[in-house]
C-alpha cells in the first residue's frame, strides 16, 4: 500500500505495525515496551492505537480517559494528527490514543485508510508504532502491510502458532488482492484461491501463481510474486517460559516460505513475566516496568537488532542472557 500513497517527504518516520492473529498473544505489552525504548534510544516516538475495535493502549499508559482520539481526526474535529498526540509520562513518547466511537471508522473505505496513512507520515516523529486490532479484517491488514517494519506477535501455543500463520497468509491474500484490483478476473481468482478447499484445488501461492502463468499469465505472475516477496514479516514469540518455547517463531518461518512464497524473519522471544500481568491488573502504566525484567530485556535486543537491520546490519541471534540496559 506503501507504493499507491502519495510522495512523502524525506524524512517521513518510520512505521513498525505490531498485529498477529486473535488476541492474548501480548501484541499491546511488546507495542507499549517497543516504543518505550525507541523513545529511550532518544528517538522521537508515537504510539498509535488502531485497534479500531477495543482500545486499550491508553489504559495500560495509565490515562484513563484520553482527551483525544483517533476518531477526533477522522470525524474532522482536528485537521492533524499532530493536534491528538498526547504526552506521556517517558521523554520522547507520545500516544495517538483509539477510536472510542469505532462505527465512524469501522470497516473504512480503503481511500480512508490512504489518508490516515498518509497523515501518519506526516508527523513529527522519527518512530510510530502501530498497535493493530486483533484479527484479519481489511483495516488491519492494510495497515500491517502500508508499515516499513510488519511485526507479528505469536505465544508458542499450537493455536496461537496457527492463528499467526493465518494472518500472515490472509495478509499476503490482501495484497494480491489489491494488486489485482483492476484486473476483474485476476481479483475473482484471488479470491477463489483464498477458500482452502476451492474447486480449482489451488493450495499455495505457488499453485495460484502457476495456475497464472499456465494460464498465458506470464507476464503477471512475475511481478505479483515479487510484490509478495517484499512482505517479509518479522515474527516474535512472546511469553516463552522454557527454552523448549523459543523456536515457535520458526515454524511460521518454515510454512510461510513454503506455502506463501514469502520469507518471514524470526527476532527471537520474549520471556514470560508476572510482574507484566500484575501490572495490568493494578493498572500501573507498563512504562514503569522494572527494568531489569527478562521481558523488557528481550524486547531491548529485538529492537536494536531491527535498527541495526535498517541501518544495513545483519540481524544477531538474541541472546539468552540479560542485556546490559543503557
Amino acid at each position: 500500500m506503501r507504493e499507491e500513497q502519495d510522495t512523502k517527504k524525506d524524512a517521513a518516520p518510520t512505521i513498525w505495525a505490531v498485529g498477529g492473529g486473535k488476541g492474548g498473544a501480548g501484541k499491546s505489552v511488546v507495542s507499549i515496551i517497543s516504543a518505550f525504548w525507541l523513545a529511550r534510544m532518544g528517538k522521537r516516538t508515537v504510539l498509535i492505537d488502531v485497534d479500531l475495535g477495543g482500545a486499550n493502549i491508553h489504559t495500560l499508559m495509565g490515562i484513563k480517559s484520553p482527551p483525544r482520539s483517533i476518531n477526533d481526526f477522522i470525524t474532522r474535529k482536528f485537521k492533524s494528527l499532530e493536534d491528538i498526540c498526547i504526552d506521556t509520562e517517558e521523554k520522547n513518547l507520545r500516544l495517538i490514543s483509539g477510536s472510542s466511537e469505532v462505527l465512524s471508522f469501522a470497516n473504512a473505505h480503503f481511500s480512508q485508510k490512504i489518508k490516515l496513512i498518509n497523515h501518519f507520515s506526516r508527523l513529527d516523529a522519527d518512530n510510530l508504532v502501530l498497535d493493530l486490532g486483533a484479527g484479519t479484517s481489511f483495516d488491519v491488514l492494510d495497515f500491517f502491510l502500508a508499515a516499513d517494519e510488519k511485526i507479528v506477535i505469536l505465544t508458542p501455543e499450537p493455536t496461537s502458532i496457527q492463528n499467526a500463520y493465518i494472518f500472515v497468509r490472509n495478509a499476503v491474500y490482501r495484497r494480491l488482492s489489491r494488486l489485482s484490483s483492476k484486473d476483474p478476473s485476476l481479483k475473482a481468482l484471488v479470491k477463489i484461491a483464498m477458500d482452502p478447499k476451492n474447486e480449482l484445488k489451488i493450495r499455495t501461492i505457488k499453485e495460484l501463481l502457476q495456475f497464472i502463468q499456465e494460464s498465458g499469465g506470464k507476464d503477471v505472475a512475475e511481478p505479483l510474486e515479487k510484490e509478495i516477496g517484499k512482505i517479509r514479516p518479522a515474527v516474535i514469540t512472546n511469553m516463552v517460559k522454557d527454552s523448549k518455547e523459543k523456536n515457535a517463531g520458526r515454524i511460521i518461518q518454515i510454512v510461510a516460505e513454503r506455502y506463501l512464497m514469502t520469507q518471514s524473519i524470526a527476532l527471537g522471544s520474549v520471556s514470560y513475566d508476572r510482574q507484566i500481568f500484575r501490572m495490568i491488573s493494578d493498572m500501573i502504566p507498563l512504562i514503569q516496568i522494572d527494568q531489569s525484567s527478562q521481558a523488557v530485556s528481550n524486547i531491548y535486543e529485538i529492537i536494536t537488532n531491527l535498527l541495526g537491520r535498517q541501518q544495513g546490519h545483519p540481524l544477531k541471534g538474541v541472546s539468552r542472557e540479560k542485556t546490559p540496559l543503557p
